[in-house]
């Protein structure tokens, strides 16, 4: 049976292939103007057509959508011919942030019917988004406000409009260039060229998409006579740097105030970090990062023993990121998508304690500088076992302090035999060193005993480094020998190698089937169990009430009764554990009677009145036995009870194997 491909599919098909992320079903019909219903008809026609050419189906990802495998993609270009022309079907986020961005550059007067053609969608689809679109303006203390002879425009402190700008803009580049004009459109690529000449006449890297925005920003938005006034920054010295004369160089026309903000950003988006002293008040940056450090223990219920030495990595970082978060400058981070995806607790936790730093700098913090922070924390989170074997390794990373950091602590826990692990930068590298094994971002021609790993080591990183530290570990290469010795007697010298090198390949494998996990344990329903719900009827003071949550702990030998007399005490001296107006997280330190990880919980029908004037229908009681085992309980608690609606479906439960079900399916969603 041959089968063919009417219009419509080919159009799901095209925006499939277009699309470089995960597309829903509903984005699709609704782009399309079709029904859900269409769409999977749609797809199952497509499906047995690619069958019938071999190809592999389309398969939906629960909760994410479809994307099109690199076959496919193959397929539909060189056999079917299908071009990735058609135009761009925008996520709900897209939408928002291109209608930001739309009205930050103005150059036009800007009507509903502008987003709705810009977007591709309908007129009432831009008056919903404009709902979200608010919200996201508030974040940085912005509106919008509109007129009929000026259209819609956002309205706000100059910085923090040109700091949303820098911050949304790179993802919205070619969106931005297909819909301006030729005029435009020439003379902000005669800028980026300029941009990518200044670049290349200072030697240095900028992250990706600044120079983009950078040359849409001087096209459209600088000299609009907004006044510019500088925050701890010392202008004087900016105007001394190679970046402010080259760019006096190439554009003379602008102000001086706009030159000075251009270079800020060309200072401030470099790989490397900034050598001029923008920021003065280093108090400031500790103080922040002291705050920081406590907020992040407080959210993961963690204690860093070696607290001052993480605080002092982390002031190093914001000191020279205080003034990116002023001025709007946005640092990229080409290794964001990799970080959420290897280290998403650590993420998640790293962005509500970064709250605390929003709220006294005033700025809002990308997840671009999130994820470095992440990298901080992890590496000092990230467990080390002592190790007394004479190998050594040498760690080779250009990405700063916090990614090599993170490296060797996790080269640490994968290859224990070590005892000295070294760090470097690739200008310190000698190849006359005396390590045995070299673990390097960066690929290093003449080094004979190499692993090339991502920033952010992968799967795979893991099992070359494995590999390779076990091919050069001295006793295990005493017995190969021996073995290709014996071999040598009877195998023709042609297939010797071979035979060396699967025998190499063979003991390797033999000791990375399980790879060593990050050491976050395993999520809450490994711990929890209907057992440790209890359903409380009756009225009870909240001394009572802690009391009977850790109840089941204590006696299952998960606690001693030191725990539950410590997280009173700290109740009393004003330590208080809500995570919201509803709920108590209840804990105490790892060494105040934890003999193991449980955790356990109450509901209460009866609101639980504390010392501080809040009620609790729920308490969870937590016990950690180290610094990183509960992070994916404690991940999973903050996934459920964040929403409002769950824990008023949980306290309306009278059965505890009912809670339970409820947290499973929660969780298993």
């Amino acid at each position: 049976m041959d089968y063919y491909l009417d219009k419509r599919s080919e159009e799901v098909l095209q925006l499939l292939l277009y699309a470089n992320r995960y597309i829903t079903v509903n984005e699709i019909a609704t782009h399309l103007n079709v029904s859900k219903r269409t769409i999977y008809y749609e797809i199952n026609k497509i499906n047995s057509w690619f069958s019938n050419n071999g190809i592999p189906p389309i398969v939906q990802q629960r909760q994410k959508g479809i994307i099109l495998t690199e076959d496919q993609r193959s397929f539909l270009r060189q056999e079917y011919y299908l071009e990735q022309s058609t135009p761009v079907v925008l996520s709900p986020q897209e939408r928002y942030n291109t209608e930001i961005c739309m009205m930050l550059v103005g150059g036009e007067t800007l009507y509903i019917e502008n987003f709705a053609q810009t977007c591709d969608v309908s007129r009432n689809t831009i008056i919903n988004d404009f709902k979200q679109v608010t919200k996201i303006l508030n974040q940085y203390n912005l509106t919008t406000s509109y007129s009929i002879r000026t259209g819609y425009t956002v309205v706000g402190d100059v910085f923090k409009k040109r700091a949303l700008f820098f911050l949304l803009f790179p993802d919205l580049w070619t969106i931005y260039m297909n819909n301006k004009s030729e005029e435009i459109i020439a003379i902000v690529e005669a800028n980026l060229t300029k941009l990518k000449e200044i670049e290349n006449k200072l030697n240095e890297q900028y992250v990706s998409g600044v120079l983009p925005a950078l040359a849409v920003f001087i096209t459209e938005m600088a000299n609009k006579e907004e006044s510019l006034q500088f925050f701890n920054v010392d202008e004087a010295e900016i105007t001394e740097t190679q970046e402010y004369e080259l760019i006096d160089t190439y554009f003379p026309d602008l102000i001086t105030n706009e030159k000075i903000y251009v270079s800020l950003h060309l200072l401030g988006s470099r790989i490397q970090t900034v050598p001029v002293n923008i920021m003065n008040k280093e108090h400031e940056s500790y103080r922040l990062a002291q705050q920081l450090v406590e907020e992040f223990e407080k959210v993961t219920l963690s204690y860093f023993a070696n607290k001052e030495e993480l605080i002092k990595a982390i002031t190093a970082h914001l000191h020279s990121s205080m003034y990116r978060y002023r001025y709007g400058i946005q640092l990229g981070n080409p290794m964001l998508n990799e970080i959420k995806n290897e280290y998403s607790e650590l993420f998640e936790f790293t962005k509500r304690a970064c709250k605390v730093l929003e709220k006294k700098i005033g700025f809002y913090i990308s997840d671009a500088e999130i994820a470095y922070l992440t990298l901080h924390f992890g590496a000092y989170l990230i467990s080390r076992k002592p190790v007394e074997n004479e190998f050594k390794i040498l760690v080779i990373c250009n990405s700063g302090a916090g990614t090599s950091a993170m490296i060797k602590n996790e080269v640490m826990a994968l290859v224990p035999q070590a005892n000295e692990i070294t760090n470097i930068s690739l200008q310190d590298y000698d190849p006359n060193h005396n390590y045995d094994v070299v673990i390097s971002t960066i690929y290093i021609k003449e080094e004979q005993n190499l692993v090339k790993v991502h920033p952010i080591l992968t799967d795979l990183d893991r099992i070359a480094i494995l590999r390779k530290c076990m091919y050069a570990e001295p006793y295990m290469q005493l017995q190969l020998n021996e073995i290709v010795k014996i071999a040598s007697k009877y195998m023709p010298e042609d297939k010797l190698e071979l035979f060396q090198t699967e025998l190499k390949n063979t003991f390797s494998d033999k000791n990375i089937n399980t790879l060593p996990q990050k050491g976050y344990g395993e999520g809450l329903l490994y711990y929890l169990n209907p057992g440790h719900i209890q359903v409380v009827e009756n009225e009870v003071d909240w001394e009572q009430a802690i009391h009977i949550s850790a109840s089941s702990l204590l006696m299952d030998d998960v606690i001693t009764q030191s725990y539950i007399d410590s997280i009173i005490r700290n109740q009393k001296n004003g330590y208080h554990m809500f995570l919201n107006s509803d709920i108590v997280l209840a804990h105490s330190s790892i060494n105040d009677g934890v003999k193991k990880l449980g955790i356990s919980m109450a509901t209460f029908k009866k609101p639980v009145p504390f010392l501080n004037e809040k009620q609790a229908t729920i308490i969870i009681t937590l016990a950690a036995e180290n610094q990183t085992e509960h992070i994916q309980v404690l991940n999973d608690i903050l996934k459920i009870f964040q929403k409002k609606k769950n824990i008023q479906k949980i306290t309306d439960f009278n059965k505890s194997i009912d809670i339970y079900s409820f947290l499973q399916n929660e969780l298993n969603s």
